[in-house]
């Protein structure tokens, strides 16, 4: 062989290596880790013998060089700066009112991203590649430790633009490690009795200080980018220009990021971030809100010694956190027979409210946090309601921690337990018990049954559910239409070592409940029932367009709605204009799509004419009609005539009820927030009496959005759309 052909070799290692490596990054690796080191030892072989052939990009430098001796000190060429930090929507406005003073002529339109908890640093381009990577430092200047950003695999070394590249790009982030790896770092380093690191960020810090490239590579290390520093030879017109440019040139950028075009509507995405962050692989303190055109940046420019176009929103009621001590793990069987582990965890108070008890979603989401029986661990309230574990507390383990398992049995019934698959032929997450006898799932069911969104049975909660199934009362939420005065009054709701029973007064509460439930409308009992895809806006359509429950099962409306789709579907197939059948158009197909054609254009108008109200698509219709043939729907069906429960609906009886002079006669509303006078289900059923309709989304065709404290994206879109907001005290003076 010729030097030339080492040459040839080496290039050809490192494009089929790149290649591998962004294969590998999207998840869909294409040869084993043992035949990739292979293919890099190689590589790293030939760069050996010839140091001439390593170029700047090669990906041999993913897994680092020579140890430093120390780290240089690099001046930024534009200083990296803090941003103004915002806690209220107050603040918000008054930086708006700021932006409007100076540029009177401003057009709101900012991007919202997360403001990524990481390790900031900059990495410098020339003519498209990678020579310099430096830490924020104090802003003036950092560190340079190039050569252990590019053993962080989310670097781009070198960057593919079309045409000639610039002359120098810089681009910004944050540097990063993923919760369960540095769990997992910790171990390792915990094994030599070495000092563990608390959090993701002091663990990515105190990796990038490393002076050794080749620890630096082992830590598992990432980086997403979100703005840009130094340019030479290129341009952007604006933020969204900037992110859209990232991503053709395989540099990582933020996740969720949104472009909105008020204030408000940057508010409601950045408590929509917050609300989110689980989805994201890094950690977020808040969000940043940042003008999206470069020129309105360029005019603003700095504000002291902080950007004037941008700022960091970070309330503090999101950083609400409370540490406390896991210890157990037990599994609840839900109604729909999936299994759910929930964390008990010592009692902490947290927001005004005492927290022993918490759901941990599925066992995915134990693996990924790696939470253990015995752990501490940092919990929150998201969104204010729903106790959370955020992260283990890891450097407090002290080796009698206990690793948690799911059943490989139903723990209510003893029944086996499965994971669907999914339409992609992937499994489900969950795992799922499907005996409809299994006690727990029957609880379950008369618990929500009778839940205040349903058919409000005062009394029956989670406890009475429980009694009701042990003793043997009841099976199904039919059945409470046959107890006795006696049967609940003596209901132990304790043990038979330590008795607790009902009592007399709230068997007589629960029996008044019962008969008041037997007239409820139409639209109660369908949530009621749990049927799949029916909530509540949904199953209130479905009342307002048919007598009962049976016209219901044996809908002709809804099998029109499916017949609908189905026939729409094949004539997107059958089309023979379609790119899809471009040139293999037959005369076969040809008929077929005309005759789709005419059964469509006789169809349509008679759906139209069906008073779905639009809430009722074709999935929620298959399901329903689904949900009726099947053995349970069956079962209800009968279980209604049995009791003498007939509710009754159609569009006809609702029109005697509401007054038609109400301002919402005929509108259509939406309630977003919280509201002090009244829960949510109550303020919709005091709408529905004065004939509005209901929905859970806002599109043009509303007509009032009603917002409580704390709206959220509702209420931002209703402002984009232009839809009539209405605050909770004229809400009430139009009531």
């Amino acid at each position: 062989m010729t030097p030339d052909l080492f040459r040839h070799q080496a290039e050809k290692l490192r494009v089929e290596i790149n290649r591998l490596n962004a294969l590998y990054r999207d998840g869909h690796p294409e040869i084993s880790d043992q035949q990739f080191d292979t293919l890099l030892k190689e590589l790293q072989d030939l760069e050996r013998e010839y140091p001439e052939l390593q170029s700047p990009d090669s990906p041999t430098l993913r897994v680092g060089g020579e140890p430093l001796k120390e780290f240089r000190r690099v001046k930024h060429i534009a200083p990296m700066l803090s941003l103004e930090k915002k806690e209220s929507p107050e603040e918000l406005e008054l930086f708006e009112k700021e932006v409007r003073r100076k540029i009177p002529n401003f057009k709101p339109e900012y991007i919202v991203e997360p403001k990524i908890d990481g390790v900031s640093i900059s990495v410098h381009y020339v003519d498209g590649v990678m020579t310099l990577g430096v830490t924020r430092g104090d802003g003036e200047a950092g560190d340079e430790i190039t050569a252990n950003l590019k053993t962080i695999p989310d670097i781009p070394l070198k960057l593919d633009f079309d045409g000639k590249p610039p002359r120098l790009l810089e681009i910004r982030g944050e540097a990063y490690m993923i919760e369960a790896d540095r769990i997992a770092m910790n171990e390792v380093i915990r094994a030599r009795g070495e000092k563990t690191f608390a959090n993701t960020r002091n663990a990515t810090a105190g990796s990038l200080k490393q002076l050794d490239p080749k620890i630096v590579a082992t830590r598992r290390l990432h980086a997403v980018f979100y703005s840009l520093g130094a340019m030479d030879g290129i341009s952007f017109a604006s933020h969204e220009e900037e992110f859209e440019t990232f991503a053709k040139l395989g540099i990582p950028t933020p996740k969720l990021w949104f472009k909105v075009e008020s204030i408000a509507a940057a508010e409601s995405k950045s408590r929509e971030l917050k609300e989110r962050e689980d989805e994201l692989p890094y950690e977020i303190d808040g969000s940043v809100i940042k003008i999206n055109d470069n020129e309105t940046c360029r005019k603003l420019g700095l504000k002291t010694n902080v950007p004037a176009y941008a700022v960091a929103y970070k309330r503090p009621d999101w950083f609400n956190e409370a540490t406390t001590k896991l210890k157990n793990i037990i599994v609840q069987v839900g109604r729909t027979g999936v299994l759910a582990p929930v964390a008990e965890v010592e009692t902490v108070f947290l927001d005004g409210t005492n927290i022993s008890r918490m759901t941990l979603h599925n066992a995915d989401e134990i693996k990924r946090k790696d939470i253990r029986i015995g752990d501490t661990v940092v919990i929150k309230r998201a969104g204010r309601v729903i106790p959370a574990v955020v992260r283990v507390v890891d450097d407090q383990r002290t080796g009698h921690e206990k690793i948690f398992h799911m059943p490989t049995k139903c723990p209510s019934c003893g029944g086996p337990v499965f994971q669907r698959k999914l339409s992609g032929g992937e499994n489900e997450v969950a795992l799922r018990c499907e005996n409809e006898e299994c006690p727990d799932q029957m609880a379950r069911w008369i618990e929500y049954f009778s839940s205040r969104g349903a058919l409000n049975i005062e009394g029956v909660g989670e406890i009475v559910a429980e009694a009701l199934v042990k003793g043997g009362l009841a099976k199904s939420p039919f059945d409470l239409f046959a107890l006795k005065l006696e049967q609940l009054a003596t209901l132990n709701l304790g043990t038979p070592e330590e008795p607790r029973v009902l009592g007399e007064k709230t068997g007589q509460k629960i029996l008044a409940a019962l008969e008041a439930a037997r007239t409820a409308p139409l639209g109660k009992w369908l949530y009621a029932l749990g049927i799949p895809s029916v909530g509540d806006s949904s199953a209130y359509a479905l009342a307002a367009a048919h007598a009962d429950i049976e016209a219901i099962a044996h809908s002709e409306k809804l099998a029109r709605l499916v017949e609908l789709a189905k026939l729409r579907d094949e004539k997107k197939a059958t089309n023979p204009r379609s790119r899809a059948n471009k040139g293999k158009m037959t005369a076969e197909l040809e008929s077929r799509f005309s005759e789709v054609s005419k059964k469509l254009d006789a169809l349509e108008p008679a759906v139209a004419n069906d008073a779905l109200g639009g809430e009722i698509g074709p999935s929620v219709a298959k399901d329903v009609l689904g949900f009726f043939a099947s053995p349970r729907g069956k079962q209800i069906l009968h279980a209604l005539k049995a009791n003498g429960l007939k509710p009754a609906g159609s569009p006809q009886i609702a029109a005697t009820v509401f007054d038609s002079s109400s301002p919402f006669a005929g509108k259509t509303v939406v309630i977003t927030g919280t509201m002090q006078k009244y829960s949510r289900e109550e303020a919709q059923a005091e709408l529905r009496k004065r004939g509005a309709k209901v929905t859970d989304s806002v599109s043009k065709n509303t007509d009032f959005v009603i917002c409580g404290a704390e709206a959220g994206s509702k209420l931002a879109k209703a402002q984009k759309l232009g839809v009539a907001i209405l605050d909770e005290a004229e809400f009430l003076r139009r009531l």
